[in-house]
């Protein structure tokens, strides 16, 4: 893969991980079989490095394709302004790629619940982790591991 090229905005690879502890959704990218790429945003959480997704296990095209190829890719925005004035955006982005697996398993899942959990409700752990064991069996858990991560910004 080619270096940035604004390497002026390059961001730390701690300031990525930041970007994607803090923002507020992200954008799953996959490959469909046929070539054809494939992006959804998503809901999600982090715990020891790895991205946590969930969707239903009734499956759709996120799922074929991961079945088909686990590579993917998920971009974080966070801080964001537009300066009309400027005709230019404040930005903070992260990029993570690695490879996706699709968890099934009753305990692995709650991990990466627990981790969704945390971020959006996490004042509302009680009655999230019922709410989260009743799901157990109506949902897949996405873990990207990350294999590699970068940053980039526009600071003024």
């Amino acid at each position: 893969m080619r270096e940035m090229r604004r390497t002026d905005r390059l961001l730390t690879e701690e300031e990525a991980y930041e970007i994607l502890e803090k923002a507020e959704y992200g954008i799953l990218s996959t490959v469909c079989e046929d070539g054809t790429p494939y992006a959804v945003p998503m809901s999600y959480g982090m715990e020891d490095g790895a991205i946590y997704m969930h969707c239903t296990i009734a499956g759709g095209q996120k799922i074929d394709n991961l079945r088909h190829d686990s590579r993917a890719c998920f971009t974080a925005v966070s801080d964001t302004r537009v300066m009309p004035e400027k005709y230019g955006t404040l930005y903070r982005s992260a990029m993570a790629f690695g490879n996706v697996e699709i968890l099934e398993e009753r305990d692995e899942k709650r991990v990466g619940l627990l981790a969704i959990l945390k971020k959006y409700s996490a004042d509302y752990m009680e009655g999230g982790i019922k709410y989260m064991e009743a799901s157990l069996d109506k949902v897949y858990i996405l873990r990207m591991k990350i294999d590699r991560v970068s940053g980039k910004g526009r600071k003024k």
